[in-house]
């Protein structure tokens, strides 16, 4: 199982990075018109690299559920699972900032959640069919 979960973040890490790129990119195409993109794109892209790592970094916990104690255990397994993306969603939206880079923060966060959500929902029917 641990082999499956290590499998869900990277997929988890590739399928949030192309998507939050996306999103970002028409964000920012919507909200700053007429400007040069030539520019942009590739700060969108590295920035949300970056982003993304942490965020994958922070749901590393989630390589502790093959543990048969915390798998039997429903409320460490969702807290193992989703606290870290979790906690980086909140901080962003409690941080005081005031730019459009908290918007881009926040857009990969969720992303990142909902598609750590979906290979979570996944792995527990997985399980649950076992």
């Amino acid at each position: 199982m641990l082999k499956i979960i290590f499998i869900n973040l990277v997929k988890t890490f590739i399928f949030s990075l192309i998507i939050s790129i996306a999103i970002s990119c028409i964000f920012y195409a919507v909200v700053i018109k007429g400007n040069d993109y030539s520019k942009a794109i590739p700060v969108i892209i590295s920035a949300l690299f970056y982003l993304n790592g942490i965020l994958l970094i922070m749901a590393a916990p989630a390589l502790f559920l093959p543990n048969p104690t915390i798998w039997n255990n429903p409320a460490w397994k969702l807290f193992l699972y989703f606290a870290g993306p979790l906690a980086y969603i909140i901080t962003n939206f409690i941080a005081p900032k005031q730019s459009l880079n908290n918007t881009i923060y926040i857009i990969a966060g969720i992303v990142f959640f909902i598609i750590h959500a979906i290979f979570y929902y996944k792995l527990t029917k997985k399980a649950g069919t076992q």
